[in-house]
């Protein structure tokens, strides 16, 4: 793998910030199709992402992009609405963020792993969050 692009860079530092864009209902729906992406294909492009991000050094930024998600996961005091939060229950955004975590950090994987992986394991890696920004409506 070659090093680490301006271009690869400026793809992550935007998937960062798109964490605090996103709208609930996109959310959701990243979430959703996370889900719908085949597990078994997911973990074998992992087994070659993971490796190939090592070798290039860049598993700072693979734990940069993790502890971002897992801050943006957690429930903050607007997930606390309604009967649920009178409960003490966050509602469903923070359940939605804990589900759609796992399609960013595979989404940076795919990022920071680059042309180590082929187009298959690219697809299945990035492919929900690339799904999601392809529909979004352009105004």
């Amino acid at each position: 793998m070659t090093a680490f692009s301006d271009d690869a860079r400026a793809e992550l530092d935007e998937l960062l910030a798109s964490l605090e864009l996103l709208a609930d209902d996109d959310v959701a729906y990243l979430a959703e199709l996370w889900d719908k992406e085949d597990g078994t294909a997911r973990r074998e492009a992992w087994i070659k992402a993971k490796p190939a991000i090592e070798k290039a050094g860049l598993m700072r930024d693979l734990d940069r992009v993790r502890s971002s998600v897992g801050a943006w996961m957690q429930a903050s005091s607007s997930d606390f609405q309604g009967i649920d939060g009178l409960l003490g229950g966050a509602g469903g955004a923070a359940g939605a963020r804990r589900a759609a975590a796992p399609a960013f950090i595979d989404a940076a994987a795919a990022i920071l792993a680059g042309d180590a992986l082929d187009e298959g394991d690219q697809r299945v890696l990035a492919g929900p969050w690339r799904r999601l920004t392809e529909d979004e409506p352009e105004s």
